[in-house]
């Protein structure tokens, strides 16, 4: 049994789709099992617990053999995952496949890096079975900027390995239902590092109309964070991470995707085009 958190994020519900396609019927761990039911139907089993309330987490965890934690970027990340942890020890769990951040560090500038870093040492000393999952810069991320026509960043020529979450999930299914994977780190990377200028010329070609790429200051990044409704200390995260992008933080490109999935994954150019082509998404490029 597997069971799945973050189930209905990005990563998570195309890793759950993924998993019911090669015959598995997973256990999506969520807060709010309505929802989660609307989502998967009857392709999942539903298990009602918060990672906030360690008490609903063996329940929940019970009978599974491995589980796939993936949590939200907050100032409690480091605690609650530590409950996640600490029930699937308890409980018999043999396998946790963590996805972490690019360069997890406790020497990282980043705070978040950090945090996956504290949360790395404590599985692995847990005495669990783990896998680690470190992406790089989601497309994603990009996908508000397509659809306003302008790509903003501050991090001027710099180029970055970008990953479309779809191949995350990819990646996190293959671990999850083969084997020799325990105790890998995976620095998981797009096809090929490319600046913010090629992403908006790549966007302007999608939607016929020119999508600048806007060069603007690390205290704008911050500040358009901050209006997004982003805590603090992520919106200052996020306005550092940029003017690293800037000095070649994430200017690699591995082969680990390939290694896993038998594919390089989707370029910013496939991306872009599913975005772009999406029927009344499209608004200015």
């Amino acid at each position: 049994m597997i069971a799945v958190t973050g189930a209905t994020g990005t990563v998570g519900r195309e890793l759950v789709r993924l998993l019911v396609e090669r015959g598995h019927r997973p256990r999506v761990v969520t807060r709010d099992v309505r929802v989660a039911g609307l989502v998967f139907g009857a392709d999942v089993e539903l298990a009602q617990a918060d990672l906030d309330r360690p008490e609903s987490l063996p329940a929940a965890l019970a009978g599974a053999d491995q589980v796939f934690l993936l949590s939200p970027a907050t100032a409690g990340q480091v605690g609650r995952e530590r409950h996640l942890v600490a029930a699937a020890a308890a409980t018999g769990v043999g396998h946790v496949v963590k996805t972490s951040v690019f360069r997890a560090s406790r020497v990282s500038k980043l705070r978040l890096a950090d945090q996956h870093a504290q949360i790395e040492e404590m599985i692995t000393r847990s005495g669990l079975e783990w896998t680690f999952l470190r992406p790089a810069y989601f497309m994603q991320n990009l996908t508000g900027q397509i659809l306003n026509g302008v790509v903003c960043s501050a991090a001027r020529d710099g180029r970055v390995g970008m990953i479309d979450a779809h191949d995350v999930a990819a990646a996190a299914a293959t671990v999850l239902t083969t084997s020799a994977h325990g105790g890998r780190t995976y620095t998981l990377t797009g096809p090929r590092a490319v600046t913010f200028d090629q992403v908006a010329e790549v966007v302007s070609a999608a939607g016929g109309a020119r999508c600048p790429h806007r060069r603007v200051t690390p205290e704008r990044v911050r500040a358009a964070m901050l209006e997004s409704g982003a805590e603090r200390w992520f919106a200052a995260d996020i306005a550092r991470l940029h003017t690293m992008l800037a000095d070649g933080y994430e200017d690699l490109v591995t082969g680990d995707l390939g290694q896993l999935t038998g594919g390089p994954g989707r370029d910013v150019a496939a991306f872009v085009q599913d975005v772009t082509a999406t029927p009344g998404l499209l608004r200015i490029c």
